[in-house]
Order: structure tokens, then sequence, then C-alpha cells
């Protein structure tokens, strides 16, 4: 078995949706493609710790959602009603990749991925989504129908993103603000790192400033909401669904709801972890993806 390589950052143009950054670890050409989908507000070099050791079994690429990282893609949050817009542009990605992958993703980036696999099933081989934001339909039409009236969101990850300071000194300084604290609690210094790295940029004045502009995770935490039981339907895949102990975005009778409408799925509890489960037990979350493509 070959040793993990590093990646590479390329830049793609998607006709009719912008231009996207990917992260590619080159390698065997003989091994399948792996596509991983980011959190809302993360991006695709915060998952190197997770990814890098697939890439002796996978042709890995992660990708910088629109609106994330240093994908350069229009993302203006006043027009951002719902997150159909970020399975549109995975689809589009597929379809540019022009072979059949395995998708995986975490929070926003696994209900992406499940919204992604259930319109083209023929370009999915196989799903591992990690707590992927799920909301049962009668919550859904509540948010939607809040969102046409116009009202605020009362979600207190709307509020918090809406105020997130957005500019740092350094990166060692935003590294120093985050480590221990809020969503970073449970992370390893390094997965921290990374994060900052892939989700920060440079400004003229020696300043550093987040990529996904605080305006657009609100937005994105606010846009929330999805026809669950379609969606789960229409997949066709293996699946194996992780979802944490802890502070779940999958509440228990979501999951139960997944076991019914697809009894062949493997649908699994990771205990001792929280929402942030990738960062927690990357081990858990890289066996499930071994798993699902008969790569154990």
């Amino acid at each position: 078995m070959s040793e993990p390589i590093a990646p590479i950052r390329e830049m793609v143009d998607l006709p009719g949706r912008g231009t996207f950054s990917l992260l590619r670890w080159t390698g065997d050409t003989n091994n399948p493609v792996l596509l991983f989908c980011h959190a809302t507000g993360f991006n695709a070099e915060t998952y190197k710790t997770l990814l890098t050791p697939l890439t002796t079994r996978f042709r890995v690429l992660a990708v910088d959602l629109r609106g994330h990282g240093m994908t350069t893609a229009p993302a203006d949050p006043n027009r951002l009603k719902s997150w159909n817009v970020y399975p549109k542009d995975v689809v589009a990605l597929l379809r540019d990749l022009d072979e059949p992958v395995y998708l995986s993703g975490h929070s926003l980036g696994g209900a992406v991925a499940m919204m992604a696999a259930s319109k083209i099933p023929d370009r999915v081989l196989g799903l591992v989504p990690a707590d992927p934001v799920m909301i049962p339909a009668a919550a859904a039409r509540i948010m939607r129908l809040r969102r046409l009236l116009g009202l605020p969101s009362a979600s207190d990850l709307v509020r918090g993103a809406s105020r997130r300071r957005a500019v740092y000194g350094t990166r060692e300084m935003m590294f120093d603000a985050y480590k221990g604290r809020g969503a970073f609690k449970t992370w390893p210094d390094q997965v921290l790192r990374d994060y900052i790295t892939g989700g920060s940029i440079d400004l003229p004045n020696g300043e550093v400033q987040l990529a996904c502009a605080p305006a657009w995770e609100a937005a994105t935490f606010g846009s929330a909401g999805s026809m669950l039981g379609r969606i789960i339907r229409r997949i066709e895949c293996p699946v194996s669904l992780l979802y944490a102990e802890e502070g779940s975005t999958m509440r228990p009778q979501t999951a139960e709801l997944v076991k019914r409408l697809q009894p062949d799925w493997h649908v699994t509890e990771v205990l001792g972890t929280t929402h942030f489960l990738p960062m927690e037990k990357p081990d858990v979350v890289r066996q499930a993806i071994l798993d699902v493509a008969g790569l154990a």
C-alpha cells in the first residue's frame, strides 16, 4: 500500500455556476473517486486529517462549497433562500468529473451529499453522511413559511454567525481566539490550524479575514430545510449514516424515520462524539467510507 500524499489546490470552472476550489489528492488512477463536502462556515482543508489517510485507497477530492474557502462563485447572502444552490453546484461538479464517485460530507456537507445523490443516483456509488443536517418535513415547512413572510430566524446559530468577528491581525491570533472555545472545543490543534489555513484570506493591510463571510454563514444557517423523506427515498446507493451522541443535527426520531424508509442503510450513533465527530473520531468516519466502498 502506498504512503498518503499531500493535496494540491485547483480551481474548476463550472459553466453557469462559477469557479470552485478543490483540494485534490493525486493517486493511483485505478482507485475510485471520493468527493467530500464540508460543514457550514468550514472549508475543504479543515478535513485534511480525516481525508489524507484515505488517499491510499481513493482519489480524494474535497470541494469548497459556494461562499466558502477559496471558491469564488457568486455568494450574495440576500439571495440565499434555500440550500438548493449547494446540491446543484455539486451535481454540476459530478457531471464535470464524468465518472461515478463515492460521496461523503459533514453537517451541511452531509445533507448536500444526500441531496446530490438523490438527484443523479447513477453518478454516486456510495454515500457516507457524518451527522448531516436532517430537518423533519413539519419543521422544514415552518422554517420555509417564516422566510416567505420575511420573519427573522429564531436560530442561535444564525445570530452567532452574523456576529462573528471576520478580521484578525494574524492567523495565530485567530488560532488563539478559537482554540478550546465554542464549536472548536473538541478539535485537535492541527485540525483547527487546517481550518484557519483553508478558511482565511490575506488583506492588503497585512491582516487576515475569514473567507466565509459571516453574513453568508448566517444566511446558510437561516435557509436550512429540506423534504427529508423525498430525498431519502430517491437515494439508490449503499449508505452508512453516522450521527453524534450529543448535540446531533439528527434527532433520534429522524434516525428511526431513516431506518424505516431505507432499512438497508447502516445508521449508527457514534458514542462519545458531538456534532463534530469527523474531528473527534476521524477513524470511525474513514472506516465507514471504506466499508461502503467494500475496501475494509
